[in-house]
């Protein structure tokens, strides 16, 4: 079996392989995909903060109108005639104004705490909004930087791929088939040759039965990495 084609192939296919782990491996766009999580978790965390500060708003205004009740009815016991009530009465006012009394300094104790959680909530929402657009320029930047380094590459990408095109038409479809299939797998190179008694892929030793298969069927697919290792 002639393997020139494939190995030819394999090589050209290398220098697509290499330009594509160097964009991959690029730092801008390494730091554009955190800077899109970044983006992400301060859109949900605003989210959350809004749904929050809605509800804390609703508690707040609830514990007001409580509060203002409450100091309506201290006020409607301090304008009371005192002096014309009987003594039952008056100890009923007074047990009446002293519950109340309880109750403002309770409902006082709950404004002031739900007033404090909103405050917090509100800074922690500026907070994220300061996040997310830090985080959103810093992609626009990256982007910028990465895109035109894909810019740059695309012609001797494009380039390639014909060539690719071309010498696919000579290659036999199995061998072609079998190559993609380990190309996929990330198995790079696919088709090794035989170094000394062992695989030129994973250097595992072959047995003497399979270094004689190799020599004979002229390849023989590596029983540790996949590969298909080849003879000279």
């Amino acid at each position: 079996m002639d393997f020139k084609n494939i190995l030819e192939y394999q090589k050209k296919d290398g220098e697509l392989i290499k330009i594509e782990r160097e964009l991959s491996s690029n730092p801008s766009r390494k730091v554009s995909s955190e800077m899109i999580a970044v983006v992400k978790g301060a859109q949900e965390k605003s989210a959350m903060l809004e749904s929050r500060a809605a509800g804390l708003e609703k508690d707040f205004q609830a514990i007001k109108k409580a509060y203002s009740d409450t100091t309506a009815q201290i006020e409607k016991f301090i304008s009371k005639d005192l002096e014309s009530l009987s003594q039952k009465d008056l100890e009923s006012v007074i047990s009446a104004t002293n519950a109340i009394l309880n109750n403002f300094n309770v409902l006082e104790k709950k404004l002031f705490s739900e007033a404090e959680r909103l405050n917090i909530t509100l800074n922690e929402f500026e907070n994220a909004k300061k996040q997310y657009g830090a985080a959103r320029a810093k992609y626009n930047q990256h982007k910028q930087i990465y895109d035109n380094l894909l810019k740059e590459k695309d012609p001797e990408i494009k380039r390639i791929k014909s060539e690719l095109e071309s010498l696919e038409k000579g290659i036999e479809p199995k061998l072609l088939a079998k190559y993609k299939q380990l190309r996929s797998d990330k198995l790079f190179p696919a088709f090794v040759r035989l170094v000394d008694r062992s695989c030129g892929g994973c250097r595992m030793e072959l047995s003497a039965a399979e270094v004689e298969k190799v020599k004979s069927n002229g390849y023989l697919e590596c029983d540790n990495c996949r590969r298909i290792i080849i003879s000279d």
